[in-house]
């Protein structure tokens, strides 16, 4: 496994391949990685001759900059981690080479989709991912590039980016890895103290609560929400930053329940910001 932390060593690699007509899958990180960036790992080995994983955090996406600072590192983990699935090569890149003082910084926005959910909550977080992202994308120039379904809205905007500035790479969605009760794995969930981590377990049997009350007949979008926000809240440590019941395709609010929604939620356990969400088909 080669681990790179120069732009013009990652462009001698990528000519490389390219040249053998290897065929490229990208993983994009922020480290502190599990089983779930595994998951992105071992479909892009499926998929593609060659994998790269890149390791930034990337600081443009925090609105908060105690988070960013907060936010685990594991290098040497995270190498061990990827040397052992196969990954081919890691960008590890500064921030100093992604963010050079010489150049003017650009902003991307979709607002029709980054301006619900986390994006009313989090001003700026989007167009931070869209700015890393997209210059990652020049720079690994991959065929594949793989991202988890936990973040959804990440996956759906960077899929419109990817369409509408016609990158020639496909964007592929990988089913959330959970926890043995449920719950979502993420990098954040090793800040959570023992109580907060219990207090955390709350997410998915919301989720479970949610598909019952469905199953016995409840179609009023504004109760549905009331429910589950309602036992969310039994959590003493439990804060909910947004409920709620979009299209999964356009992210806009759902009045009705009808066909598939996407039930999306955040919420803070402590000062921990976890995220979820899983789409619904309603029964007729």
């Amino acid at each position: 496994m080669k681990v790179i932390s120069k732009i013009s060593e990652l462009k001698n690699q990528i000519g490389e391949w390219k040249a053998e007509k290897f065929s490229i899958g990208f993983c994009p990180t922020m480290g502190s990685l599990h089983a779930g960036h595994m998951d992105l790992v071992e479909a892009s080995k499926k998929e593609t001759d060659k994998t790269i994983v890149s390791i930034f955090v990337n600081p443009t996406q925090f609105n908060d900059p105690k988070d960013f600072h907060q936010y685990p590192v594991n290098t040497e983990s995270d190498l061990m981690l990827c040397e052992s699935k196969g990954v081919d090569l890691v960008f590890l890149p500064e921030v100093t080479t992604m963010y050079p003082e010489t150049k003017t910084p650009i902003q991307l926005s979709i607002p029709a989709l980054q301006n619900n959910l986390c994006g009313r909550t989090r001003p700026g977080h989007f167009e931070g991912v869209l700015q890393i992202v997209s210059k990652l994308f020049h720079l690994t120039e991959p065929n594949k590039t793989f991202f988890g379904l936990k973040d959804y809205q990440q996956f759906r905007v960077i899929s419109a980016m990817v369409e509408n500035l016609n990158f020639p790479l496909e964007v592929i969605g990988v089913p959330t890895r959970r926890e043995e009760d449920g719950l979502a794995m993420s990098s954040r969930n090793v800040r959570l103290s023992s109580k907060e981590r219990e207090t955390a377990s709350l997410i998915p049997r919301m989720f479970a609560l949610a598909k019952k009350t469905i199953h016995s007949g409840e179609r009023d979008t504004n109760l549905w929400k009331e429910i589950l926000r309602d036992f969310l809240l039994t959590g003493v440590s439990l804060r909910i930053d947004y409920l709620e019941v979009v299209d999964p395709i356009g992210l806009e609010p759902k009045d009705k329940l009808e066909g598939e929604v996407l039930l999306a939620i955040a919420v803070f356990v402590g000062d921990v910001r976890l995220i979820d969400n899983q789409i619904i088909q309603i029964p007729n």
